[in-house]
């Protein structure tokens, strides 16, 4: 008997490509900005609500974007250390200035 070819969908899913991991990472900072948004704009509103003011909310809105924005740069804010660096003529001498940098850290 002949061998059969292996359908499509019998071969397993490669996990994760190089256009869905940017993908996966954009909307993963999206959901920090959105969420952070919504959260304190939620305690904003129910201060007000509580304290029968109108001020609270924008503030909320307002630190929950700059909570959102902070996460995101504590979070994905590294640099990588492939990135060529000034000056430097091939790989090698990159990885001598980069080893330098990290030391006056």
């Amino acid at each position: 008997m002949k061998e059969q070819p292996k359908a499509a969908h019998d071969q397993p899913r490669s996990q994760g490509g190089g256009k869905s991991d940017g993908m996966d990472l954009g909307i993963r900072v999206l959901s920090y900005l959105i969420s952070g948004v919504l959260m304190y704009g939620l305690l904003g509103w129910l201060g007000d609500r509580y304290f029968g003011t109108r001020f609270l909310l924008p503030i909320g809105i307002v630190a929950g974007a700059a909570f959102g924005v902070y996460v995101i740069i504590r979070r994905f804010g590294r640099i990588e250390d492939t990135a060529p660096v000034a000056g430097a003529k091939n790989r090698s001498d990159q990885a001598t200035v980069t080893e330098h940098r990290h030391e006056a850290e």
